[in-house]
């Protein structure tokens, strides 16, 4: 494995299990042997074991006495609150988007949506849901909020890996959409268009996905959607 300039061996391991676990080839549960992820990254056991602690931080493998490192687990409850605070952030991000977006902005926003689109247009193939991840975190960025880019990458990581999992389990999981009417919201710099479409779209999914599973929570999200 060819080692990206300056990355260092704990980063490059903690990509590669990532990249794993997102995309559900290691499925929750399983445990990670770090003896053989060292010797498959051709490093030793500390830069693993470097990264795992990462991901345990993280919240995507459990370190458990006796049983070693395991891949965790996201309920339907979790992923419940992932969307609740989507519901709140994305749209924030959406609207400073329409207000700060460059011409070359836009023209990168609309390369990722083609090629998120694309994805799902091949047959027989497990979409990659990192895409998706890509173009949202994409339009955090041109909002110029680095923390609001980390929060909704990680939010739309954890979206990610729970329909990477399904798709896995052989269950259904909604269809790609087009972004194309949030885009040419941010391209009309209609920051108050841009917000209300991202919103609609987040609870619409979740619907989708969750079909009410989580009865307590439908009201903390009922109660986001009055938010201003």
């Amino acid at each position: 494995m060819e080692l990206p300039q300056k990355e260092s061996l704990a980063d490059a391991a903690y990509r590669h299990l990532k990249r794993l676990i997102l995309s559900a080839t290691l499925s929750p549960d399983t445990v990670i042997d770090e003896k053989l992820v060292a010797a498959e990254l051709g490093m030793s056991r500390t830069p693993v074991r470097q990264a795992t602690s990462r991901l345990a931080a993280e919240g995507f493998v459990r370190v458990l006495p006796q049983r070693g490192t395991l891949v965790a687990q996201l309920s339907v409850s979790d992923i419940e609150q992932v969307y609740l605070l989507r519901s709140l952030v994305e749209p924030v991000a959406a609207s400073l988007a329409a207000q700060r977006a460059t011409p070359q902005d836009l023209e990168r926003l609309e390369a990722f949506e083609r090629e998120y689109l694309a994805e799902f247009d091949i047959e027989d193939h497990i979409p990659d849901h990192a895409l998706h991840t890509r173009l949202h975190t994409a339009i955090a960025e041109v909002a110029g909020m680095p923390r609001l880019v980390r929060l909704i990458r990680e939010l739309q990581e954890q979206t990610q890996w729970f329909l990477a999992v399904r798709v896995r389990e052989g269950r259904q999981v909604p269809s790609p959409h087009s972004h194309q009417t949030l885009l040419s919201a941010i391209r009309d710099g209609d920051a108050e268009r841009a917000r209300d479409i991202s919103r609609t779209a987040i609870l619409g999914s979740r619907s989708k996905i969750l079909n009410g599973a989580v009865p307590e929570a439908d009201l903390l999200l009922a109660t986001a959607t009055t938010l201003p």
